[in-house]
């Protein structure tokens, strides 16, 4: 059983770390992202971008909420990926 001041914590943690994600109710658009090149030859900065949007192997996909952080990263590795309307 968690007290009370316990229980207020997690309720301020969780507010925050929606109010951080950028993502509420109304919001359900999704990209379905699929690697079409290879990250070879990229930076390693555009390897961490990829694997943040949970693209590992050319020719994988992956869904991800349309929000601006993931738009920026689109815009990042928009050379090597190819973005559809998931819904």
């Amino acid at each position: 059983m968690k007290s009370r001041k316990v229980r207020q914590s997690d309720a301020r943690i969780s507010e925050l770390l929606k109010r951080m994600s950028g993502l509420s109710e109304a919001t359900n658009k999704t990209l379905r992202l699929t690697l079409q090149g290879s990250p070879i030859g990229g930076t390693e900065r555009q390897r961490a971008t990829l694997r943040c949007l949970g693209l590992g192997k050319r020719g994988s996909r992956s869904l991800v909420a349309d929000t601006p952080q993931a738009r920026g990263r689109i815009r990042a590795v928009a050379h090597l990926i190819e973005v559809e309307e998931a819904n």
